[in-house]
């Protein structure tokens, strides 16, 4: 049988509409398999761990939410996220990648019923990558140069033919679970390997030679989450990442994009939002992430999202 390339040759296409060709082909099949496998409004889990799938039938004005580690390709419909006043575009064709649950603002600007907003979120883990990075060396892969500028733990990228192509075989592991069991471990090691070779710019090799900071304030990040209901100080949190009180502070800003009183602020609150989409009262809401006060819980939520706890529900 002849290659997709020869069958395009034959029929006078040239090289590179072949190559858009190819690409609208993938795409085309990575947004059949999102339909197949995203059947619910709003993020979906999937029978592989690590990977989740999100559908959005209507545009979103821009808005407060919580992202957690990992990558994000979109399928279809256009999405923007801002995070400490920079904009990323998740478009079609570009990918967003986390490195550490960031609290961001989203904005979705297009999207519809009959044509909503498909994306697939990929768990990432860093001493994995680290490892796959290791092999490569091993190989005698040298790693591209970079300039020593400050690690980042987010950044938007366009999606390669290669990376798109190992989603594309996670998602059809969802139809079959002897593969499923059998591939999807090597298929995620090939997806973290497409993205290192896919890191022109040097981001992700970065934030890796930067590991110990990055590590360093991940025991903060670890700390915040996992004690919603304690209240935290900068002190604190500097005596956990082992780091100086002045150290801490510019460090947890340059690598997290916001200071590190502002990023617990922003994650209890999301974290409240959900609550009280659960069923819980504000009250209860705010107590469970560390607020004493009813009133100043009220306030902050209102500043942060723009309108009252009471009108959470309403605005889901």
């Amino acid at each position: 049988m002849q290659s997709f390339s020869l069958r395009c040759l034959h029929f006078g296409y040239s090289q590179k509409e072949i190559a858009m060709t190819y690409s609208e082909e993938k795409m085309a099949m990575f947004v059949a398999l999102l339909e197949k496998h995203t059947p619910e409004e709003g993020l979906n889990v999937t029978a592989v761990p690590d990977l989740i799938t999100y559908r959005n039938s209507s545009t979103l004005e821009k808005c407060a939410s919580v992202y957690e580690q990992g990558i994000v390709i979109l399928g279809q419909g256009k999405k923007y996220c801002y995070v400490d006043g920079q904009k990323y575009d998740y478009s079609v064709g570009n990918y967003l990648s986390l490195y550490l649950p960031m609290p961001i603002d989203v904005e979705v600007i297009d999207a519809s019923p009959e044509r909503p907003l498909l994306m697939a979120g990929i768990k990432i883990d860093l001493i994995r990558i680290a490892n796959i990075l290791m092999k490569m060396d091993q190989a005698g892969q040298q790693p591209t140069p970079v300039e020593p500028l400050t690690p980042s733990v987010i950044f938007s990228k366009p999606v390669s033919k290669d990376l798109l192509d190992a989603v594309i075989r996670l998602l059809l592991t969802l139809d079959n679970p002897v593969e499923r069991a059998v591939l999807g471990d090597s298929i995620l090691d090939e997806l973290y390997f497409r993205l290192i070779c896919d890191d022109q710019s040097g981001s992700l090799q970065r934030l890796l030679q930067h590991r110990g900071q990055v590590q360093q304030i991940s025991k903060a990040v670890d700390h915040i989450h996992n004690h919603m209901d304690k209240v935290v100080s900068v002190n604190e949190l500097a005596s956990l990442a082992n780091m100086s009180t002045s150290g801490f502070r510019k460090t947890f800003r340059e690598v997290m994009h916001m200071p590190p009183l502002q990023y617990a602020k922003s994650i209890k609150l999301n974290q409240a939002q959900t609550f009280i989409r659960e069923g819980k009262n504000a009250s209860e809401a705010g107590y469970l992430v560390g607020y004493n006060s009813p009133a100043q819980f009220s306030r902050e939520y209102k500043r942060h999202f723009g309108f009252a706890p009471s009108a959470t529900v309403a605005m889901a």
